[in-house]
């Protein structure tokens, strides 16, 4: 048994090592190794490793004193990385720094009496030393520059580092104590990393990491081999001509003659077995009346007396204590309503003609209107106190202002990291909204602020209600501004905050926590005397003050369920229990489910029953998409991801409530898709990136999420880039305890936690590399040994980035010369979301993408491997950071193209997808009592994968869907569209913002993956 989990436990004995860094010990004995975010020593000529440190710890990059006596590395305790030291044994630690500044990098000098590290400071990474006994720290560089792995010079009177602008350093320079500086080497393309000096000083070795190769360089010259795969860490001289380093997955010492001797190594580990979690949330059999939660944007009115929502796929006006009216339903995703100041009208957001857009409802009347163009991707409206202006967000990333009169449209800020809702100060002239504010360029993550331009002159200010903290989110947090303009409201912590506001929009005094519930999506009364927000589902009203009362909300919804038989004849059936096809089959469904597969003719079709022709078509079980992020803004999107075969999807990420009203709106048959299995938002650390993401900081505030995610009915937590591992053992363990499964980014360590899957090859980490695959894109038996052992489910998503590229999709779109003109493709994606995929298509097609091709083959080969091994491997994309439905099938031809056989594609994509639900008595095969899924091909994919895309039917719980019927509502909608075209006016200025702000400038425009 595993003592931390309980679990069944399993062995494993690792021999190989992806991005690991190691340090030989000055006197030549031992080599002390960062392998899984433990430390380990070993002998130098090899052998077995003993483990130094423990899970929580996350200790990585260590290096020897001196003496080789004690080991300095880095360890993420307390939602920061600090310097610890401890003894060559393991014992002794002490903490060498605080804070929440992250400190890393860690060198000692050549006297052993300081560390040189990277810290972060004023907003940028600098060289900084520490005194050993007394801990205190100078900074040795400044400027803007973002400075990484500093080397001491022989003599201990300089560090050497690599530098540049952002996460991508592309020169070696050396400063001194007074400051002085000099460079050492440069390039122009690719990254420096790892430098280090001989011992007398006077060569200069690093590794140059390219889109072509990695390197390891002495004095500007390669020394490695051809092809090697060396990690981006500082090679140890072990004497004046022999280097020791990390590469090919394993430690490599090498003689600048050239001779290469490979030290072995081997480190064991005992992993927990990790059975499927059955799923506890869905009864997909129950045909009740369910309460509605999934309430989107709840909005009060001026008067106080009438709640706006989206729900449904609808939008509502609810009068307090009386009974909601759908005033705009129309088929179409209709939400995000923002009253006008008269209470006469609304604004908000719709797909009604193809694209999301803007429209105003008038109470009276009942009249709708558009008023943005399609193109312009226009969400989160808020009216100006005059009524003259709505402000939104345009492409998810700028915040923009409407003219309601003319049309036109100006830009306010941006583009930015998708900026929460924007709030109008009282006086209407200046614009706030939620941002993300990074810490430094050199790592992505920062905190939620609330931004403030003045829209005459674009003066800008950031303010930080909570010293050190950050908004609960991006998407429902708020601020919003009080009516009178002496107030803003926010969820902070998981709770409502009230601040008070200056003359300019400026947060002063100490922030008011309203109350101890669990909050979201605060908004005002006209008076400014009330509050309404969200509380796990429920309208609560509060006083500023935090006299708060329930607002019932009479409005259920009913799963949509099919009666009668039906009568599915397939002229070939792949049922996913084996890997052959059966020939003549009837599949007989009994509603939403399977009730019995027979061969042709062996059961009568009975009067009443409805008979699907497949005579020509290959039947298999329906797809699982495993990895896709919503909310899906646009029915046809979800329309699109059913054309291609797909009836479930999980989105491990997903503002809570736009995902719940995602499953509530399918589920009941108000939109039509795939069965949507979610997380709500993310779970992460005290900073965040994604405007999901939820900084968690404590066990209180994990516990709000948690209970959250089991009061909305979520399917999974997923815990994501900054969390400790102290927390995320809570959050798995918590979430384990109410039925859900849980997921991140990690391996080893949510692995050891109990966690029941982890996502992508690559993926973003913490750690200023990825641990699961290296800069080329190979990954060592330190990560398939694990996780083909434990039974843990795994997402690779192929062709997202890597080599230092935001994207490698050239990869596989070069073999997607299929999708080009593909009627599901022109219709259902925007004239925009088709121009790039075409453009990109072409581009691969007409030039060789060689060194992206190289990296995917290396995930291919990877996967591979983890499915001879029997790993459970499922396929996923990241939607929307990649084009849905088309991408899902290209993920699964490029697993068989790599070397992994058709059938076992196809169980990725179907068994192996219930699985990672914890839904394999429900889904994944095509048997009897499981539902009714089923996706009708044209060919047979158990030879040709490309097959599995040219779906020409779907059953989705018992109700067939033909392509063309779905791709025809689409094409009828974009057909019947009003015109709106908006004039474009001057931007506000935004010189102000980016002289002030450097993540406002162009080249920090985000661009970043996963």
């Amino acid at each position: 048994m595993d003592g931390r989990t309980g679990a069944r436990a399993v062995e494993v004995t690792v021999t190989e090592a992806t991005n690991a860094s190691a340090a030989l010990a000055p006197d030549g004995r031992t080599v002390v190794l960062d392998l899984m975010n433990l430390l380990w020593t070993l002998p130098a000529k090899g052998g077995d490793a003993v483990q130094l440190t423990g899970v929580e710890e996350e200790a990585s990059e260590p290096d020897f004193s001196p003496d080789s006596r004690r080991i300095v590395y880095q360890a993420y305790t307390d939602n920061a990385f600090h310097l610890w030291l401890m003894n060559a044994d393991g014992t002794g630690r002490k903490q060498l720094t605080s804070g929440d500044a992250d400190h890393r990098e860690p060198r000692f000098s050549p006297d052993g009496t300081r560390i040189a590290c990277t810290a972060e400071s004023d907003g940028r990474y600098a060289i900084h030393v520490i005194d050993v006994d007394s801990g205190d720290a100078t900074a040795w560089t400044t400027g803007t520059g973002q400075e990484a792995q500093p080397c001491w010079t022989p003599d201990g009177t300089a560090i050497a580092f690599a530098t540049g602008t952002g996460d991508a350093p592309r020169a070696i320079d050396k400063v001194t104590a007074d400051g002085t500086r000099t460079t050492l080497a440069k390039v122009t393309e690719g990254r420096l990393a790892g430098p280090s000096f001989s011992p007398d000083g006077s060569r200069l070795a690093y590794v140059h990491l390219t889109t072509a190769g990695t390197a390891l360089v002495v004095d500007g010259e390669t020394v490695s081999g051809d092809g090697e795969d060396v990690f981006p860490f500082a090679a140890r001289w072990a004497g004046p001509d022999e280097l020791f380093y990390t590469a090919d997955g394993g430690l490599r010492r090498r003689t600048l003659q050239g001779t290469v001797k490979d030290i072995p190594f081997s480190a064991r580990v005992t992993v927990p077995k990790v059975a499927e979690r059955p799923a506890a949330a869905r009864d997909f059999d129950g045909a009740g009346d369910r309460q509605v939660k999934g309430i989107v944007g709840p909005a009060l009115s001026p008067d106080g007396r009438s709640v706006a929502f989206g729900a449904l796929g609808d939008l509502w006006i609810m009068r307090r204590g009386g009974a909601p009216e759908a005033v705009v339903a129309d088929g179409h995703r209709n939400t995000d309503p923002a009253w006008s100041l008269d209470g006469r009208g609304l604004v908000y957001t719709s797909d009604r003609d193809g694209g999301v857009a803007l429209w105003q409802y008038e109470l009276a009347t009942r009249a709708r209107r558009r008023l943005t163009d399609t193109g312009i991707s226009a969400s989160a409206p808020t009216v100006s106190p005059d009524g003259t202006t709505v402000a939104f967000v345009s492409e998810g990333a700028t915040l923009s202002v409407l003219q309601l009169d003319t049309g036109a449209v100006r830009k306010v800020a941006g583009p930015l990291n998708a900026p929460g809702r924007p709030t109008f100060t009282a006086d209407g002239k200046r614009l706030s909204a939620a941002v993300l504010v990074p810490v430094t360029p050199r790592y992505r993550e920062g905190h939620n602020q609330i931004l403030t331009v003045e829209l005459a002159t674009g003066e800008a200010h950031y303010s930080e209600p909570l010293p050190g903290g950050s908004l609960a989110n991006r998407i429902d947090a708020g601020p919003v501004h009080s009516p009178d303009g002496t107030r803003t409201a926010y969820i902070a912590n998981g709770t409502l905050h009230i601040s008070d506001l200056d003359a300019e929009g400026r947060t002063t005094g100490t922030a008011r926590q309203v109350g101890d519930e669990t909050a979201d999506a605060p908004s005002w009364s006209g008076d400014s005397a009330t509050l309404l927000y969200l509380s796990d589902g429920r309208l609560r009203l509060t006083t500023p003050t935090g006299r708060t009362s329930a607002v019932p909300l009479r409005l259920s919804w009913r799963p949509a369920r099919p009666t009668g038989r039906t009568v599915v004849r397939a002229g070939a059936l792949w049922d996913g229990t084996g890997p052959a096809l059966r020939r003549d089959v009837d599949i007989h469904l009994d509603g939403h489910r399977i009730a019995a597969v027979t061969p042709r003719g062996e059961r009568p079709v009975r009067p009443g029953d409805k008979v699907v022709d497949a005579r020509g078509l290959t039947v298999l079980p329906g797809f699982v998409a495993v990895h896709e992020h919503g909310p899906w803004e646009r029915n046809e999107l979800m329309r699109l991801w059913l054309s291609f075969g797909v009836t479930a999807l999980r989105s491990p990420g997903t503002s809570h409530y736009a995902a719940v009203e995602a499953k509530e709106a399918l589920t009941s048959g108000r939109r039509t898709g795939p069965r949507v299995f979610t997380a709500g938002d993310l779970v992460d650390g005290s900073r965040i990136y994604y405007s999901s993401g939820r900084p968690v900081t404590d066990e209180e505030q994990l516990s709000r999420e948690i209970n959250k995610a089991r009061a909305l009915g979520h399917d999974m937590v997923k815990t994501y880039v900054r969390l400790p591992y102290a927390l995320q053992r809570s959050a798995v363990r918590e979430a384990h305890r109410i039925g859900l499964r849980s997921a991140s980014h990690y391996l080893y360590g949510p692995l050891c936690l109990g966690a029941d899957g982890v996502e992508h090859v690559g993926g973003t980490s913490r750690y200023g590399r990825r641990q699961k695959e290296t800069h080329l894109g190979h990954s060592y038996q330190d990560v398939t040994g694990p996780l083909a052992a434990s039974g843990m489910a795994f997402t690779p998503t192929f062709g997202l980035s890597g080599l230092g590229l935001s994207a490698v999709r050239a990869a596989l779109y070069r073999h997607a010369d299929w999708a080009l003109d593909d009627p599901r493709l022109t219709s259902l994606l925007t004239a925009a979301e088709y121009a790039e995929l075409r453009e990109g298509i072409t581009a691969a097609l007409e030039k060789e993408p060689t060194a992206e091709l190289a990296f995917v083959a290396r995930h291919g080969k990877t996967v591979r491997r983890l499915v001879e091994e029997g790993a459970h491997v499922a396929v996923g994309t990241d939607s929307p950071l990649v084009p849905p439905g088309v991408y899902y099938h290209l993920n699964l031809q490029t697993m068989v193209r790599h070397g992994v056989s058709p059938y076992e594609a196809l169980r990725s994509a179907t068994v192996q997808g219930a699985r990672t639900l914890g839904l394999s008595d429900q889904l994944g095969t095509v048997e009897p009592g499981k539902l009714a899924d089923l996706v009708l091909v044209e060919g047979d994919p158990m030879t040709d994968i490309k097959a599995a895309a040219s779906v020409r039917q779907v059953v989705l719980g018992g109700v067939p869907h033909t392509v063309a019927d779905l791709t025809a509502t689409a094409t009828a909608t974009k057909q019947s569209g009003t015109v709106v075209h908006n004039a474009t006016l001057p931007d506000v200025p935004q010189q102000p913002a980016r002289d002030n702000f450097w993540w406002h400038r162009e080249e920090h425009i985000p661009h970043s993956c996963c």
